[in-house]
């Protein structure tokens, strides 16, 4: 069973790609059709369509089904440690959690954060 708050934890990947995509949408337009898509420090040394901004949303579509597999499942992990019987349901709890905060941080890194000069002017 998984807890209520780790299940409405795990819709805030969801509502920050809805909100995300929803901004993406109404300044698509003003946004330059090339846009670079690979630099460091100022230097940009790849450039591309600005498709390449869906590419996040995507990418995060496609992960976290496997986290939620995961998440549900916490039974079929394979850990490196050995839990005894009365404290499964804590270490399960933990876990769910941690897979829960790992999909938001990725959510936001993925999404928001990497194109944010781009998209964010």
């Amino acid at each position: 069973m998984i807890p209520r708050h780790i299940q409405l934890l795990f819709c805030v990947p969801f509502i920050i790609i809805i909100g995300y995509t929803a901004y993406l949408l109404t300044v698509y337009s003003s946004i330059p059709d090339v846009i670079p898509i690979h630099g460091y420090g100022g230097r940009n040394d790849g450039f591309g369509s600005k498709l390449f901004l869906f590419a996040p949303i995507l990418l995060n579509l496609a992960i976290l089904p496997f986290i939620w597999l995961m998440i549900r499942k916490p039974d079929n992990i394979k850990f490196t440690f050995e839990a005894k019987d009365e404290d499964k349901a804590k270490t399960y709890y933990q876990y769910q959690l941690v897979l829960v905060i790992l999909a938001i941080f990725v959510t936001v890194i993925m999404g928001p954060l990497s194109f944010s000069d781009i998209v964010f002017k």
